[in-house]
């Protein structure tokens, strides 16, 4: 089951948001990481530095928490918003071809043309009933390439 089109403008939008933010977010810890180099020298009495500015090390280390924030929450709406698409595509998988949710049995039945009821799956498992529906479901035979000027063999059932 496919999900949302990457580019849905909603999506782009997300995506790209994650990306300028994953950029932004390696950026600044290359700065922290050159700062935190600048520090130990200066600590360790390699060099001489009594102006160095303390607060880039915090102001970085809060940016790479923003920047970080942003990519994380947006990967996470839009795994949720995948699932809500692959659970909805199912759901509609499954009742196009005639599955029912039953609440007695409870889950995701299918009646067989002859009558057989199969049970697909729990309330909650739509995605493994519209997986377990294509073992019920007819065979739809593949057509088969006849060659120019030949004439398909007709049904033998047929008199």
């Amino acid at each position: 089951m496919s999900g949302p089109s990457p580019t849905a403008p909603m999506i782009k939008t997300m995506m790209d948001s994650i990306e300028s933010a994953r950029e932004l977010a390696q950026e600044e810890i290359k700065a922290l990481k050159k700062d935190l180099t600048e520090l130990e020298r200066i600590l360790s009495g390699r060099k001489k530095d009594s102006e160095f500015p303390l607060i880039d090390i915090a102001h970085s280390a809060f940016e790479i928490f923003r920047t970080s924030s942003v990519v994380l929450e947006n990967e996470r709406l839009l795994d949720e918003m995948q699932d809500t698409v692959d659970q909805v595509l199912a759901e509609d998988f499954l009742t196009s071809n005639g599955a029912t949710l039953l609440t007695e049995p409870e889950g995701w039945h299918y009646f067989s043309p002859k009558g057989v009821m199969r049970f697909l799956g729990a309330p909650d498992e739509t995605i493994a009933a519209a997986a377990k529906i294509k073992r019920y479901l007819p065979k739809t035979p593949v057509a088969s390439k006849t060659s120019a000027g030949a004439k398909p063999k007709a049904d033998e059932n047929e008199d």
